[in-house]
């Protein structure tokens, strides 16, 4: 019995108690944004509050749907063929936390740029991708009551592409355009280049994080008919989103001299 199950469950359990593990990561973040910048205009803290409260949504619904599945259904070998509509709501919050990280990395690129082409590109992704997590969940909560786990994935192949393909792409773009830009800022400042340096480790590092997660789901969705193994990535990329996004900006707002060096992008 176990091992009919461990396969891939064994897997999504894993991965649920990494999202949780990282939606802690993102009670710290908070925490020092909250404590650190009182005096942040009010729109950057409510999108803060909304991206947080969303993360901890998504934790809830995936926790109810571990719930159900190990302890309503325990023993119930049926359960793990079927899809729940916790889990199917998923995508839905992913599309539009991505959707939101991504403005908001546009937001900042256009500070440093003022390029209408970069940032254009950039929302274009976002809200691409934001439609297209919303279409995935939408689609699953028509046909869940029934499918099982590899007819759902079949229906979900299209708008999962589009989900996920806009969002790895503008993951990268943001990080290939705040990375030339902090590199042709840098002058003979040490101190100043340290800092650079620092945002745009943590820049590349999010950025190409979040996108390999992405194109990794979405090769697991289109890739692997026989079971969910999809899921062992999916409850971790909402979290690598927001905990992008706060330790961003965490980092980029002890370094005020990086907006000014903006002319040095444009």
């Amino acid at each position: 019995m176990s091992s009919v199950i461990s396969d891939p469950f064994g897997g999504v359990v894993v991965s649920v108690f990494l999202s949780i593990l990282l939606l802690g990561a993102m009670f710290v973040q908070l925490y020092i944004y909250l404590d650190r910048y009182p005096k942040d205009n009010i729109w950057l803290k409510v999108f803060v509050i909304v991206l947080f409260a969303l993360d901890v949504l998504n934790s809830i619904f995936v926790v109810m749907w571990v719930y159900k599945l190990l302890i309503n259904n325990f023993g119930n070998l049926v359960a793990f063929t079927k899809a729940d509509w916790t889990a199917t709501t998923d995508p839905l919050l992913a599309g539009v936390m991505a959707g939101m990280v991504q403005s908001f990395f546009a937001w900042k690129i256009w500070l440093l740029t003022k390029n209408y082409y970069y940032v254009g590109i950039i929302l274009m992704c976002a809200l691409t991708s934001s439609a297209g997590g919303i279409a995935t969940s939408i689609i699953g909560f028509l046909v869940i009551d029934s499918v099982d786990w590899t007819e759902l994935r079949n229906k979900l192949d299209t708008p999962s592409l589009v989900w996920l393909m806009p969002a790895a792409l503008g993951d990268l773009i943001i990080a290939v355009v705040i990375t030339m830009c902090l590199q042709r800022a840098k002058g003979s400042i040490r101190r100043t280049n340290r800092v650079l340096n620092r945002i745009i480790r943590l820049t590349m590092q999010n950025g190409l994080l979040t996108a390999t997660v992405a194109i990794v789901d979405l090769g697991l969705i289109l890739g692997v008919k026989r079971q969910p193994y999809y899921l062992c990535v999916a409850f971790i990329l909402p979290k690598l989103y927001t905990n992008s996004a706060l330790s961003s900006l965490n980092s980029v707002r002890n370094a005020t001299s990086v907006i000014s060096v903006g002319s040095h992008c444009r």
